[in-house]
């Protein structure tokens, strides 16, 4: 921005910005900018936005009728009433000057509101908008004390409607750092501001689980921490459980150190990537879990005594977690910590990494070095996997593999073209799956898929752990195939 105005770019430093945001588009990226609710005070500065705001009283005000003001990033700022639904509609128009520039999506940040009676660098004292100024329309206005939890959801809604009407083929990624009962309609969540400390990575899970229990199904936390300086370690088993994270995302202070993966070293570098591939691996297994979220309200993120709601066991432990309800993740979040007791529910569960099967309703002792965290499957569980990719879309999807693991159990899975609306009208697909024994075969039956959309021409393989595989084309026909599971 030029000077912390929203909805600007700053000259110097990006003279061309249409140029950049194409060119990191023609390498996988998609560009999100900040956007701020503090719009800079600035009175005959020619600041479009402060100007039409003023003029169409869009500001909040003091009881007594002067407008109210705050110091954020811009110094001296002025906070737009988004209870006002005018004021939503203006703010999103707003956005017009980023997605014609080619913008992906849009970061609301600092919307709780947060700002400081004084500017920043000065030992301010955080304040909020007096608690008896009026927002909303005439009609309908009401006092900041009643209101103030639903800034930032309104901020998100402006946001998240106006990027649908302004990016009509395409959908936009929006996030936000406030919000309130139903904020998963309209964007993502991230958990603010933590620090580069175990306790951080540790809390995590617990938060993020609770959100998704709460229907924010869409959440994340900054991976490495945000303020503070992370160290190999940290950084390396941070990664590890970011990959469980419905949002999954670094982000550090412009006054810490570095905290790109390949600063820490080769060794940490290639634990980095081998989680990252995984987390590319496993997309069409989240991207199902996602559809989930949104036809069920199931969070993606699970604590253990979802699913197991009768074992008392799984009522405090806030340190393992579930994605979906296949697949169990035991993080390490203690520094020199090499193995972890692991407690499986009840069911027969396999390590991810070796296939080793374990029976459930017990602890275990998991090894844990630090290129690995513990990562258990349930029995009966069908998880579909992607190649690895640099980004998603790089390629179509020409093999889409289904790693069985041996038990009683049935899945789906949901597809479609990933970036358009037209699954709303009904063109996606799913697919039904389910596996059972008899006598002495592994029986896996996939049902005809379902739905108006068609998947590139791709190979199917069936690969049951510990026994092997079968592969086919996928004709989007019913299937049975059958395992041998007498030793040779």
């Amino acid at each position: 921005m030029r000077g912390y105005r929203v909805f600007t770019w700053s000259d110097y430093r990006f003279p061309h910005p249409q140029n950049l945001i194409q060119h990191l588009s023609h390498n996988g990226f998609k560009t999100i900018t900040i956007i701020d609710p503090g719009v800079k005070y600035e009175p005959e500065g020619h600041y479009t936005i402060f100007d039409q705001g003023l003029e169409q009283d869009y500001f909040v005000r003091k009881p007594n009728g002067q407008l109210f003001h705050g110091y954020v990033w811009p110094d001296k700022a002025v906070f737009p009433d988004f209870l006002n639904p005018q004021v939503q509609k203006w703010w999103g128009e707003c956005h017009q000057t980023l997605t014609d520039m080619g913008i992906a999506g849009i970061w609301n940040d600092m919307n709780e509101p947060a700002l400081d009676d004084r500017p920043f660098g000065d030992k301010g004292t955080k304040i909020t908008f007096p608690l008896d100024c009026l927002q909303g329309p005439l009609e309908e206005q009401a006092t900041h004390a009643e209101t103030h939890n639903l800034y930032g959801l309104m901020m998100a809604k402006s946001c998240a409607e106006a990027l649908v009407k302004l990016r009509p083929q395409e959908r936009s990624f929006v996030l936000t750092r406030s919000g309130f009962a139903g904020i998963q309609r309209w964007s993502s969540v991230w958990m603010g501001d933590n620090h580069s400390i175990w306790e951080h990575l540790e809390t995590s899970l617990p938060m993020l689980c609770n959100m998704g229990l709460s229907g924010v199904a869409f959440v994340g936390c900054d991976i490495g921490g945000f303020a503070g300086n992370a160290t190999a370690e940290l950084f390396a088993r941070w990664m590890q459980m970011g990959v469980l994270y419905p949002l999954m995302r670094g982000h550090s202070a412009l006054s810490t150190a570095q905290h790109e993966p390949w600063v820490f070293g080769e060794k940490v570098e290639q634990i980095c990537r081998e989680y990252l591939e995984l987390r590319y691996r496993l997309l069409p297994y989240l991207y199902t879990l996602f559809w989930e979220a949104t036809q069920t309200g199931a969070p993606i993120l699970r604590p253990l005594f979802y699913h197991y709601p009768n074992d008392s066991k799984t009522y405090t432990l806030s340190d393992q977690v579930l994605l979906g309800s296949a697949i169990l993740a035991a993080p390490i979040y203690r520094p020199g910590v090499e193995c972890r007791a692991v407690y499986l529910p009840e069911g027969i569960w396999y390590d991810w990494w070796t296939g080793k099967s374990y029976s459930g309703s017990q602890y275990i002792l998991a090894e844990a070095p630090l290129e690995r965290m513990p990562l258990y499957v349930k029995a009966g569980s069908i998880i579909p996997l992607q190649p690895v990719m640099q980004y998603v879309d790089e390629k179509p999807i020409d093999c889409l593999t289904f790693k069985v693991f041996p038990g009683t159990g049935e899945g789906i899975l949901y597809e479609d073209d990933g970036h358009s609306f037209e699954y709303v009208q009904g063109i996606y697909a799913t697919t039904k799956y389910r596996i059972y024994q008899e006598n002495q075969e592994l029986i896996i039956e996939i049902e005809p898929r379902q739905g108006q959309w068609t998947p590139p021409n791709r190979e199917i393989i069936i690969d049951v752990v510990g026994v092997g595989e079968q592969r086919f084309q996928d004709q989007g026909q019913g299937k049975q195939l059958q395992f041998s599971l007498l030793k040779n």
